[in-house]
């Protein structure tokens, strides 16, 4: 019985292409907000304490 639900519920909701498609592009999404994401924070680790001091400077 729950193979057969679960088989139904999966065509339900990736049955079709647009909908495979909008997924997809979800992940895109998603995984590109992620890369960007690290990048800043692998900026922020590496120079951090750089930006921290320009800050400064220019505040003063």
């Amino acid at each position: 019985m729950a193979p057969k639900w679960f088989e139904r519920k999966a065509k339900d909701w990736f049955g079709t292409p647009e909908k495979k498609m909008r997924l997809l592009q979800w992940l895109v999404y998603i995984t590109n907000l992620y890369i960007i994401f690290g990048i800043f924070v692998l900026i922020w680790i590496l120079y951090g304490k750089y930006i921290i001091q320009a800050w400064h400077y220019y505040t003063q």
